[in-house]
């Protein structure tokens, strides 16, 4: 396997419902895409900052709390959610909406994973995104490596 890219990328709120697009590119002899990525922390445990946003939501949406405080306690802790997708020379891939904070991929001509479709690893600039759903944190840390192979 030959790696293509690897990266440490921090996010913060101010990063919350954008897409951060990650560019590679990929030599011409390969088959199979390998890709893991990561993110931290994946929970805040401040139950009060928590209860607050839950409260703050209702309220915007509803104009009034919808749960008892039991009811939104049982909602904690809240999590960062983060999707992915990507993109080829020759158009879009797919997306991964799991909600895991780590997750794998193996895409190649006969098969995919997690969201993406089977495709030619074609020679050329492709484009990891990562789209930001929810930052409840002050920072989040994404890790990616994307190796090739046959």
């Amino acid at each position: 396997m030959r790696k293509v890219l690897e990266g440490r990328y921090v996010l913060t709120r101010k990063d919350q419902s954008t897409h951060y697009k990650i560019p590679f590119t990929v030599p011409e002899d390969a088959e199979k895409m390998f890709i893991s990525v990561a993110y931290e922390p994946k929970y805040n445990y401040d139950e009060e900052y928590g209860l607050a946003l839950i409260k703050e939501s209702m309220m915007k949406q509803a104009g009034e709390p919808l749960m008892t405080e039991g009811e939104m306690r049982a909602c904690l802790p809240l999590d960062n959610h983060l999707s992915f997708s990507l993109d080829s020379p020759e158009g879009a891939v797919g997306t991964a909406h799991r909600g895991n904070n780590k997750q794998n991929f193996t895409i190649c001509a006969e098969s995919a994973e997690g969201g993406f479709y089977p495709c030619k690893i074609v020679k050329g600039n492709w484009i990891f995104t990562v789209s930001v759903t929810c930052i409840i944190t002050d920072e989040i840390t994404v890790s990616l490596k994307i190796e090739v192979g046959k």
